[in-house]
């Protein structure tokens, strides 16, 4: 008879001694004599053993009454529980330590030779032998380690160790990302590490899913492994049934189950059933997944760093990468740092080393080049190495093969839509939600899909990303041409409504999807499109610095004007040919593309290009140092602007024409045009403009000493330059700042703003401001008495100068370089550069003329020659108080002592 007992409570001593011993309540129930029904009811407290069964149960397991929890202690109505093996049963029924991996069919053999098994009890005769487990279970599933030690997963491996031993069935870990990023792999480390096994003491169990899972086959192995007999599995007949039979099986037993590539929520969570000493790890290439199984437990798993892949990449190709690490790096980057296509790709190159022939290795690097190539490379995977995606016969893995798994799962519709996402640039760069709406063709739901698969990756609210290696499969997939004229339209209807209204911050966000619609329309023939696009696109491309981009589309523009004999597409043509060569210091170059295009729009009798071509000509006369001729052009490019009422290009005109004011030493004239060309480029929101103007005004009174009033100028034109990204701006603010803090002592902020600004200038080319802030840059560090960064700094800036030649920079340098000579007491060098610089500068150029005469001045006191120095001294001091420049104290003060000196 059983005794019922009053306050029901589970006996978990009980219930961990049977599980110790991995056997089932039936087979308990077998060694006892009665029904697993009686044992169940023992084990939740239902009832009590009567003394017979208790007696059998003690000598069963080795242990007391009360180490089984069968009596209560004296005192006290409930049922001892505990955590903790006590003494005798440490004594008597010893648990071994984890041990290698073993499986049901190692033990088959029954437990005889187990030395954990306790003596059979006298009196208790065995049933039939039963297929036993081990205590410790390692699923046989579990795939091997890699033979690579993962890289770049430090941070994230000791992250996830801490998490799931803090963890338990509630605290779910699921790691999501992109096919091939090393979800597996990671569990596959985990699963392996001793840290964790010892944690885990009871064993690890492991369900590889993939898209159509063997799920009853799983649950069996599980449910056998775990020492459900067969009777008791036979009459499982649902999902609900197994589960519940395993999380019963599993009990208090500390077990690690991990749920690779979990593809249904609903799959995942059918083996979700671990006790409360168990921790779960889920990985899934779906993050809503992810989320919805583990909450704040879901990681995204990123790509590697340029860097670390490179070092992966080292790992296994060493020989190929030593040969041309360039290459290496830019396969790495070609592949978005995917650990699966730089292993791929990685285990082929070595294949290819292996003979040590350079020229086998450049040609494996070569073809690896070719996008199509890096997908198809595969390599052989053995029957414990299978990716859980994959079918069984599948004996090759790829990124095709990878990647083509959830394109397979998607519906036509969907389909479509991702193989239009091939037309977008991937990561880094992004595209709006807007363009990929109208480019795939399709709906909301169709773009959450495709997010929702991490096909399609979220960049920030409304944007979107693709990563390197899902776009080189949709380009090779994707065979229709629509999508590309849907994105040749997206982006003429889109420049075109935002470049009325100077809206520079919409324009610039979706930059790399306009330059791949041009790109489009060049290739798909288009013609008519491109030149559209390019008339409308081009000055974005300026702004942005994009000058070798800029060129190469406009001459694909002139080509095509010019086969359809289109005058006015040639003339547009060659007025922004000369605009790019302007901005690269190609004057020369410059010039000769203005004349012929204001020849031909005179032809045509165009006056908006006519009054276009003599600004630009005006522009590049005054970099030339030509003054008179610049006003020339610029005065008759503003009459016919005004009559137009182009107000855009009557405020660019306004502009040049200070600049030409202020080398002819006449500042008020200066501030009188830039103050207009001010007025109207706020009237009309042109911010672009605003920006050259407040640069232009500040260093007019930056030059006069106002430098108060020079800063508010220049920091208002910054923050301007800044919000629309105009990066010639930026870099040429930056430098007016650096001179107007260098004016006033502060080098060390002065250098910081000419680096910034150089940085800026060497990124997109401008060779102008390049020359210039190298010749700043050494002119601060002659005041800081650092001679030999002065001198690199104003050689490299002479060098730029030269090449360019425009004559107020290279004079600038000149004075500057003879500056450096003077404080080193090097006077002959000096003397001859001061005489360069005076062959090249016009006397028009009345600032720069003044400050030579100051450089000779100083040469001949050295050389004794106080009366020419006092000549040229004084020729100087004239000149700059006329301009009321901010040297003219400075050449006072100088004069005073040598007039002192004569006397």
């Amino acid at each position: 008879m059983e005794s019922p007992h009053a306050d029901p409570q589970p006996r978990v001593l009980l219930t961990e001694a049977r599980v110790r011993r991995s056997w089932s309540q039936q087979e308990v129930a077998n060694r006892l004599g009665t029904t697993h029904v009686n044992v169940s009811r023992w084990e939740r407290g239902l009832t009590k053993p009567n003394p017979y069964y208790r007696r059998k149960l003690c000598m069963l397991f080795g242990l007391t009454e009360e180490e089984l929890g069968l009596f209560a202690r004296a005192g006290s109505g409930s049922i001892p529980t505990r955590t903790e093996s006590s003494p005798a049963q440490a004594l008597q029924s010893p648990v071994p330590p984890p041990s290698p991996v073993t499986t049901a069919a190692d033990s088959s053999a029954g437990r005889a030779s187990d030395p954990a098994a306790p003596p059979n009890p006298v009196g208790i005769q065995p049933p039939a032998p039963t297929p036993m487990v081990p205590d410790v279970i390692y699923d046989p599933a579990i795939p091997l380690v890699p033979a690579v030690e993962l890289v770049g997963r430090s941070d994230l491996l000791t992250a996830l160790r801490r998490r799931l031993r803090t963890g338990g069935s509630v605290a779910l870990t699921a790691l999501n990302g992109l096919p091939g990023v090393g979800k597996t792999a990671l569990s596959v480390t985990l699963a392996h590490d001793p840290e964790l096994r010892s944690h885990f003491r009871d064993g690890i169990l492991w369900a590889g899913l993939g898209p159509d899972p063997n799920v009853p086959g799983l649950l069996s192995r599980w449910g056998s492994m775990l020492g459900i007999s067969a009777s008791e599995m036979a009459a499982l007949s649902s999902n609900e049934a197994w589960a519940r039979a395993i999380r019963a099986a599993i009990g208090m037993r500390a077990l690690l189950l991990v749920i690779d590539d979990a593809w249904t929520i609903e799959d995942a969570l059918i083996f979700k059933v671990g006790g409360p000493r168990c921790a779960h790890l889920v990985t899934t290439r779906f993050g809503t997944i992810a989320v919805q199984i583990a909450g704040d437990g879901a990681t995204n798993i990123h790509e590697l760093t340029i860097e670390q892949g490179l070092e992966l990449l080292t790992v296994l190709a060493p020989q190929a990468v030593a040969q041309d690490e360039e290459k290496a790096r830019d396969l790495v980057q070609a592949v978005g740092g995917l650990p699966l296509a730089i292993t791929l790709i990685g285990n082929y190159l070595r294949k290819q080393s292996y003979s040590g022939q350079t020229r086998r290795i450049r040609a494996a690097l070569t073809r690896l080049s070719d996008a199509a190539e890096r997908l198809y490379v595969s390599e052989p995977r053995g029957p414990s190495e299978t990716h859980p995606s994959l079918p069984l016969e599948q004996q090759q893995i790829s990124l095709q093969t990878v990647i083509a798994v959830t394109d397979q799962q998607l519906d036509a519709k969907v389909r479509t839509a991702f193989y239009a996402l091939a037309v977008f640039p991937p990561k880094p760069n992004s595209f709006s939600e807007d363009a990929a709406l109208a480019i795939t063709n399709s709906d909301f739901d169709t773009i959450d899909t495709l997010a929702d698969t991490g096909l399609l990756e979220s960049s920030g609210e409304g944007r979107y990303t693709i990563h390197q290696t899902i776009a080189d499969y949709v380009r090779v997939h994707l065979q229709d041409a629509a999508p590309h004229e849907r994105l040749i339209q997206y982006a003429i209807q889109y420049v075109e409504e935002n470049k009325k209204d100077y809206s520079y911050e919409l324009l610039d966000r979706e930059s790399s999807t306009i330059l791949a619609a041009l790109d489009s329309a060049y290739t798909h023939g288009k013609q008519a499109e491109l030149v559209r696009l390019v008339n409308a696109y081009i000055p974005t491309m300026l702004r942005l610095g994009f000058y070798p981009l800029a060129e190469q589309h406009v001459k694909r523009m002139q080509e095509i004007s010019r086969e359809r004999e289109d005058s006015g597409g040639n003339s547009s043509a060659l007025l922004y040919l000369g605009q790019i060569a302007q901005k690269q210091g190609e004057l020369a170059e410059a010039e000769s593309f203005f004349k012929e295009g204001l020849e031909l729009a005179r032809q045509l009798d165009d006056k908006e290009r006519i009054s276009a071509f003599l600004t630009g000509l005006g522009e590049t006369n005054w970099r030339r140092g030509d003054f008179t001729q610049a006003e020339i052009y610029l005065q008759e490019g503003l009459s016919i602007a005004q009559q137009l009422d182009n107000k855009e290009r009557t405020s660019v005109i306004l502009k040049n024409l200070g600049s030409v004011a202020a080398n002819q030493g006449d500042f008020s004239k200066e501030e009188m045009y830039l103050k207009e060309g001010l007025q109207i480029a706020r009237q009309i929101g042109d911010r672009e403009q605003t920006c050259v103007l407040l640069m232009n005004l500040g260093a007019a009174d930056s030059d006069r000493g106002n430098y108060v009033q020079a800063e508010k100028y220049f920091q208002e034109g910054l923050t301007l330059a800044r919000q629309i990204g105009h990066r010639e701006w930026i870099s040429g603010l930056l430098s007016n700042l650096g001179n107007l803090f260098h004016a006033q002592g502060n080098y060390i902020l002065a250098e910081k703003y000419f680096q910034e600004g150089l940085e800026l200038a060497r990124q997109i080319g401008h060779r102008e401001w390049t020359s210039i802030l190298l010749n700043n840059l050494g002119m601060t560090a002659s005041k800081q008495e650092k001679y030999f960064h002065a001198d690199a700094y104003l050689q490299e800036s002479l060098t730029l100068a030269r090449q360019i030649g425009i004559p107020q920079i290279t004079g600038n340098v000149l004075n500057e370089y003879g500056d450096l000579c003077i404080q080193q007491k090097n006077f002959q060098k000096a003397s001859t550069v001061y005489q360069e610089m005076l062959t090249i500068i016009s006397e028009d150029m009345q600032d720069l003329m003044a400050l030579a005469n100051y450089g000779v001045a100083r040469v001949a006191l050295a050389g004794g020659n106080t009366q020419e120095a006092l000549k040229f001294g004084e020729m100087s001091m004239r000149a700059l108080e006329t301009m009321e420049h901010r040297k003219t104290d400075e050449v006072k003060q100088w004069l005073s002592s040598v007039k002192k000196l004569k006397n």
